[in-house]
């Protein structure tokens, strides 16, 4: 199954389907921390999602995609900033 028709991730910052910090593509790049950086991503937070630039994970190919998504979607944005 492609990772973007699964909605919600199965650990890590427990989400409502309304309150995911991205949309479909954000949420794919962030499944592919997940499935490449699982240690790393149990620790993630819902707080952690608050301001995205100042995460001890930046400099990880993965987590950087995601964020540098985030700047960028207006979607992602709405989310985050609700």
């Amino acid at each position: 199954m492609p990772m973007s028709e699964e909605p919600q991730i199965s650990t890590g910052p427990g989400w409502t389907t309304d309150g995911l910090p991205a949309c479909t593509v954000g949420m794919d790049l962030l499944r592919r921390f997940q499935a490449v950086r699982p240690n790393d991503y149990a620790f993630l937070k819902v707080q952690d999602f608050a301001d995205l630039g100042a995460s001890a994970f930046d400099g990880i190919l993965e987590w950087d995609a995601f964020t540098g998504h985030c700047a960028t979607c207006e979607d992602c944005k709405e989310r985050r900033s609700a």
